[in-house]
């Protein structure tokens, strides 16, 4: 779980280098236009949106008896978030909302599709990135009007607003908890289970024991 942070962590650098061109210019505590909050943002907001459906399920991680029929590793879903991001704003020179949406859109499908299961901890670790940007954007512009407007580009964003947050950072923040939550199961074939069943071994496939049937008599009637 540390790795995914870390690595969201990096991810909140670098993407920073294009979300000042067209969305927001905020203050960093150096006056630089990326700094090391966008570290600590992308490295605690993850790490938060990654174990939120556990907490709110009261559930734990086993490993699962089915093995993918190909197994899709975490590099090729930050390839697929880093070509279609960057290519899109570099090269096409979209919106860097839009590249947004096509990125992680692409790579939600992709989890959803191969895993249906996930479909529910997906949902749930979105809604919850919708609170969060509440408490980070919305809260903040409540107690203090006028933080917002300046600080976005807003003449470049849609306008409109949800809870005093930008549609944009809302869309943003929901879109980021669908693809997060899900995200350390998918790459590592794990499924929830109850916090009690938790630290049992997952059941194996099959067993070439003949009398493995009759080790427990009870559990037969």
């Amino acid at each position: 779980m540390l790795k995914v942070s870390s690595l969201f962590g990096i991810g909140g650098v670098l993407s920073e280098f294009v979300y000042v061109n067209d969305w927001w210019n905020p203050v960093t505590m150096f006056g630089t236009a990326v700094g090391i909050e966008d570290f600590l943002f992308g490295f605690f907001f993850s790490g938060s949106i990654a174990v939120c459906y556990e907490v709110f399920c009261n559930t734990g991680y086993q490993q699962r008896s089915h093995t993918p029929r190909w197994k899709l590793r975490f590099r090729y879903l930050g390839l697929i978030i880093c070509t279609v991001f960057f290519g899109s704003t570099v090269v096409l020179r979209l919106h860097s909302f839009t590249a947004t949406v096509l990125a992680f859109g692409i790579c939600i499908f992709i989890i959803l599709l191969h895993r249906r299961d996930l479909l529910g901890n997906s949902c749930i670790s979105s809604l919850f990135g919708g609170s969060l940007a509440f408490v980070f954007f919305g809260l903040p512009e409540m107690l203090r009007p006028g933080w917002i407007e300046s600080a976005w580009a807003l003449d470049k964003l849609s306008g409109y607003f949800v809870f005093y947050v930008p549609l944009e950072d809302f869309i943003w923040f929901m879109m980021m908890g669908s693809f997060i939550g899900p995200l350390f199961k998918f790459w590592k074939n794990l499924h929830s289970v109850p916090v009690q069943e938790s630290t049992a071994p997952a059941p194996p496939a099959h067993s070439n024991n003949p009398h493995s049937n009759n080790a427990c008599p009870s559990q037969q009637q």
